[in-house]
């Protein structure tokens, strides 16, 4: 072979090299843009900047237009200004900052078909991005470290948004708490930049793949379990227990709704149980915190997750998960601690294969978690002999009985156990008390302020808060 053709051979081996290179990298490397709806499905979009506008439509035709611009939507495809009629989509540029809605942003803006509206667009560098969410998110004046550890997770939210949603709906993330709060330009701070920087292309990755880091204010002591609020079985979302105080204050709240309120929320919530009659917590975690309600109506009993009862209350109103349930009528009190009983004498002697317990009734109506909990505590303490234990074993359904004889049970120098008494109507209103703001999953922004106060490093702030993931460029 002549040195031409091996030349031209060893071109073309490097170019087509080149193009496989191209084709079989992770898709994350060109994810380095991001496109943020600011306007969804309106008629009618108004942007301005600083010096003269240039819009290109959607055969590429470039039309020069003023400082402000105003669109009305027209025809399925295509939007109207001045006098113009332009095919979307629609591309925006300008020598200076865009703005919309007295807002300035970077990047372009872009118009697209939005069912029978139009869709403004942001579409930007994903670190510039960041820069309009940081503010947003967290305060400035906090620590440095624990600025950096929510750039990482913010950059990592958006980023796996971007490879899940490109494509659907048009955009890859909103401006709002459904995705992150995105301000642009007005949203910017030299500190949260600094950490930006600090962080530049660092995102959280589990089993090579980019994880999944959603985040709340103030997790009210123990972070969530993913499992019991959005569902699916993710490792490094369990929940984990924060032993340290925290400055949030969100450290607790309280919210007081009618039963006409709690029904409307459960009607929200996908489940009628008629004119409510009881709502109480059915299951918690290790923590303490409820994942899932029982309601009681006069059309029968359901269960729900507390995290969906809590979206259809108005997560401002039930600020969290991690809340119990007490009766709220005029002049009601806080909830009154279990008083310890005495121990009752073990019997030494092998209980009859059928137990007595003739007195004890029978109850089908499932036992509440708070009331499982009693159940157990009597037990350590003494309360049952031999024959009644085995009784509730081969007679599960005397088990609610047995609690409330023990309960009323009055004994010489015993104190009297309160009997738990039903949250509904009767009472006038539903009295929620709680710990924390926000879904509890993933990183508690709280909680990550008070670690960097600690002196934590962002890297062991995403570790405790994340087990199991790795920092690693995108």
């Amino acid at each position: 072979m002549s040195l031409l053709r091996k030349g031209c051979f060893l071109r073309r081996t490097l170019l087509l090299a080149s193009l496989l290179s191209v084709f079989l990298l992770p898709e994350t490397v060109f994810a380095r843009n991001v496109s943020v709806g600011l306007s969804i499905g309106q008629s009618t979009v108004s942007v301005s900047s600083a010096s003269a506008l240039t819009a290109t439509d959607g055969s590429g035709k470039k039309h020069a237009l003023g400082t402000t611009a105003v669109f009305h939507v027209s025809g399925a495809n295509s939007v109207v200004v001045g006098n113009r009629t332009l095919r979307l989509p629609v591309s925006l540029s300008s020598r200076h900052p865009l703005s919309f809605n007295k807002r300035r942003y970077r990047g372009a803006f872009r118009l697209v078909s939005s069912g029978s509206g139009i869709t403004l667009l942001n579409v930007l560098d994903l670190e510039e991005y960041l820069r309009g969410v940081l503010k947003m998110e967290v305060n400035p004046a906090w620590s440095l470290e624990a600025l950096k550890a929510q750039a990482v997770i913010s950059r990592t939210y958006a980023l796996r948004s971007v490879l899940q949603n490109r494509g659907k709906g048009g955009y890859d993330l909103g401006d709002t708490v459904m995705s992150q709060v995105y301000r642009g330009m007005n949203a910017e701070d030299p500190k949260t930049d600094q950490a930006i920087r600090a962080t530049k292309g660092m995102v959280l990755k589990y089993g090579g793949e980019i994880a999944f880091t959603p985040f709340h204010s103030h997790s009210g002591g123990a972070t969530a379990d993913v499992s019991t609020v959005w569902g699916g079985n993710m490792p490094y979302l369990k929940g984990v227990n924060e032993d340290f105080r925290t400055e949030s204050p969100h450290e607790t709240w309280e919210a007081r709704l009618s039963a006409d309120q709690v029904e409307e929320a459960l009607r929200s919530a996908g489940v009628n149980v008629g004119r409510l009659q009881e709502l109480r917590v059915e299951q918690s975690d290790s923590f303490g915190r409820a994942t899932t309600l029982r309601a009681i109506g006069t059309n029968g009993s359901r269960t729900l997750k507390s995290h969906s009862f809590r979206m259809a209350a108005g997560s401002t109103v039930i600020r969290s998960t991690l809340f119990s349930i007490a009766s709220a009528g005029s002049g009601s009190q806080a909830p009154v601690p279990i008083a310890p009983l005495a121990p009752r004498p073990r019997s030494n002697t092998v209980p009859p294969a059928s137990p007595g317990g003739s007195d004890v009734p029978s109850s089908l109506t499932p036992m509440s978690a708070a009331e499982e909990r009693q159940l157990t505590d009597l037990t350590e303490q003494g309360v049952f002999n031999a024959e009644e234990l085995m009784d509730m074993l081969l007679n599960p359904e005397k088990r609610k009985g047995y609690l409330i004889r023990a309960l009323r049970t009055v004994r010489p120098g015993v104190p009297v156990q309160p009997q738990p008494q039903p949250v509904g109507p009767a009472s006038g209103q539903f009295l929620f008390r709680g710990k924390g703001w926000g879904h509890g999953v993933g990183l508690s922004q709280w909680g990550a302020k008070a670690l960097a106060d600690q002196g934590w490093d962002f890297k062991k702030i995403l570790s405790f808060y994340y087990p199991g993931t790795k920092l690693e460029g995108m």
